[in-house]
C-alpha cells in the first residue's frame, strides 16, 4: 500500500491540514482504504504546533523509502527557511521529479522557492512579495499565479486562506473518491449547506453499487 506522508515541521500552521484530514477520513467510507498514512518529522521528537499542540511523528525522514510515497504534504510553518528543512525539500524535488504529487501551503512555498523547484512551475504563494522578498533563490515570478490554490501537474501550491481548495486538489490527485463525492464534500466545507452533505453521503452509496 502507498503512502501519504504528512510532514511535521516545528512551529506547524496545524489548522492549515484540518479539511485534508478530514476528506481523507472518508476513506473509512470506502470499501477498502486505498492510502496509508504517515505522519514524518526530521527526528521523531515530538514538535509543538503554533497553537501549542504536541505532535509525535510516526517516523523519521531517515526511514522513508522513497517508492512507497503517493504524495508528500507540507504544511505551513515559522521554520521552513531553517536548514533542517534540506531533507524534506530534497525529498519533496525527488517526488516532482518522480511525477509523485507534493503539496505545499504557506510557509512550505517559501521552502520550495528557496530550492528553486517554482522556477518553471505554476504556484501561488501568500502573496508574490512574500516569495520575491523572503528568498534569494526564487526566480518563478512569471509562474506565479494569484489564486487561494493552484495545480500545476503533480505540485499543489496554496496560500494561508487556500486550505480547502488545497485539500480539494490533493484528494483530487490520489483519485480516491469519485468526482460527485469530491464536488459535494467541497460544497458542504464551502457553503455549510446540509444538502451537499446528504449528496456526499449519496455519492459513497452510488460509489458502491459499481
Amino acid at each position: 500500500m502507498k503512502t501519504i506522508l504528512i510532514y511535521l515541521p516545528r512551529s506547524m500552521a496545524d489548522h492549515e491540514l484540518v479539511f485534508f484530514l478530514q476528506g481523507l477520513s472518508m476513506q473509512k467510507m470506502m470499501p477498502e482504504i486505498k492510502y496509508g498514512v504517515n505522519f514524518v518529522g526530521v527526528s521523531k521528537e515530538p514538535i509543538k504546533t503554533i497553537a501549542g499542540m504536541t505532535v509525535f511523528p510516526d517516523c523519521a525522514l531517515s526511514e522513508i523509502i522513497d517508492g512507497d510515497i503517493a504524495a508528500l504534504v507540507l504544511p505551513g510553518a515559522e521554520t521552513w527557511q531553517d536548514d533542517e528543512q534540506e531533507e524534506v525539500l530534497r525529498l519533496a524535488e525527488r517526488m516532482l521529479n518522480k511525477s509523485v504529487i507534493v503539496a505545499a501551503i504557506c510557509g512550505a512555498v517559501l521552502g520550495l522557492a528557496n530550492m528553486g523547484l517554482l522556477d518553471r512551475r505554476k504556484h501561488t504563494a501568500n502573496a508574490l512579495d512574500f516569495l520575491t522578498e523572503m528568498s534569494k533563490n526564487y526566480n518563478g515570478k512569471q509562474y506565479y499565479i494569484n489564486e487561494l490554490a493552484v495545480k500545476d501537474g503533480n505540485l499543489i501550491t496554496a496560500n494561508s486562506a487556500g486550505s480547502l481548495l488545497w485539500a480539494r486538489y490533493i484528494l483530487e490527485g490520489l483519485n480516491i473518491f469519485s468526482q460527485k463525492t469530491i464536488e459535494a464534500w467541497y460544497n458542504c466545507f464551502l457553503t455549510g449547506n446540509a444538502k451537499y452533505y446528504s449528496e456526499m453521503l449519496r455519492s459513497f452509496n452510488e460509489q458502491e453499487e459499481v
